[in-house]
């Protein structure tokens, strides 16, 4: 093991810290398996002041707009998902009507 890759205690800790605090803010999006998420995220914050802060960074900017991206794609699902059912109501209304009015028109 080189001396460059050697984390003391503390850092594993905070290490360990930021990528919980992480893991909490996900919110109810949340992955179902916490110690995968736990591995793949722990390597962010395992070397601070190094090329791993840096990577920090950008997967933290990256996360970001992930999270953006997916709130809005949420809201698409939501919208369409209302425009589907407005849309099945308005089937079901004019079969009803048809229904009616070929009734009608037969007796």
């Amino acid at each position: 093991m080189s001396s460059s890759n050697y984390q003391t205690p503390e850092s594993k800790k905070e290490a360990l810290t930021s990528v919980l605090v992480m893991l909490y803010e996900e919110g109810p999006d949340r992955p179902g398996e916490s110690t995968e998420y736990l591995r793949k995220n722990i390597g962010i914050y395992s070397d601070k002041g190094g090329t791993n802060s840096n990577n920090a960074a950008a997967q933290s900017s990256e996360t970001d707009k992930l999270r953006k991206e997916n709130k809005e794609l949420k809201n698409t699902v939501k919208e369409l998902n209302k425009t589907i059912e407005t849309l099945r109501s308005n089937l079901k209304h004019s079969r009803e009507e048809a229904r009616k009015a070929r009734s009608s028109g037969q007796g």
